[in-house]
């Protein structure tokens, strides 16, 4: 049977020595019912898995600093604007003047005269 081994004392330090019921989910330390911290999960319900006071404290600070990395990127790049709304529908403009009476008649027919060829 394994022993504890987070080390007590205040001056002298020495293993635990309790019976071991878990080991620490991240570094498999083997931990007894005093020094094992339970692990919750986002609804604040135990999970079933412990981690020595050390890995715990680890992963508390981890979390906040990730949470204010998270914070100072959302306060550096804020929301994109909102697109504008469609402009309403404009207003039928006055019929476009009508175009001046040729002085010329129109041909039916174009004629293509080629450019002479350059030397």
């Amino acid at each position: 049977m394994e022993t504890c081994i987070v080390e007590t004392g205040l001056l002298r330090k020495k293993p635990c020595g309790h019976a071991a019921v878990t080991k620490c989910a991240n570094c498999e330390v083997a931990l007894c019912a005093q020094h094992a911290v339970a692990q919750l999960s986002a609804a604040q319900k135990k999970t079933g898995a412990f981690m020595c006071k050390e890995c715990d404290d680890a992963r508390r600070q981890y979390e906040k600093n990730q949470a204010s990395v998270a914070a100072k990127q959302s306060a550096a790049s804020p929301a994109p604007p909102k697109p504008k709304p469609a402009a309403p529908a404009a207003a039928p403009q006055a019929k476009a003047p009508a175009p001046a009476a040729p002085s010329e008649p129109v041909p039916d027919t174009i004629e293509y005269r080629p450019e002479p060829k350059k030397k």
